[in-house]
């Protein structure tokens, strides 16, 4: 398994945070990996609900089942994803409250097929960066 772990301070309100952060119809807004949803999504997410989406990274799209395994309105929402040819991603994205500041922190785990072993950390090192911009895009929605 490879992992990516980013945290991006914002000056957004914790509340604020969690609306970006939780809203699965904005990620077309800040996920630089985000190819678009396979379907509708539900206007309430709760753990349980699952959508399917396209991801793009470095020229190869996968389509991901997501299904929402973790969610503590409003501090934390967790995705499990699974997609050809074995891939499952594990998404955590954390909303801290840091004093008058908020922190967005993000960790993703990789693994199934390929990605169990050297190639998935290479592969963790070059998502490293999109995931960075992502998260950073999303502090700047505010």
């Amino acid at each position: 398994m490879a992992t990516v772990d980013v945290s991006v301070p914002s000056d957004v309100t914790p509340e604020r945070a969690w609306a970006l952060a939780s809203n699965l119809k904005r990620f077309d807004e800040w996920m630089t990996i985000f190819a678009g949803w396979r379907g509708p999504v539900p206007d309430t997410i709760t753990e349980g609900t699952c959508v399917s989406s396209l991801v793009k990274v470095k020229g190869f799209r996968n389509t991901i089942r997501w299904c929402v395994t973790g969610y503590d309105e409003p501090h934390s929402i967790e995705l499990t994803g699974t997609g050809r040819p074995g891939i499952k991603i594990g998404i955590t994205m954390k909303v801290i409250a840091d004093y008058e500041r908020t922190c967005f922190h993000l960790i993703a785990d990789l693994s199934g097929g390929l990605l169990n072993g050297p190639v998935g950390r290479l592969v963790a090192r070059v998502l490293e960066a999109d995931v960075r911009r992502s998260v950073t895009n999303l502090a700047a929605l505010a």
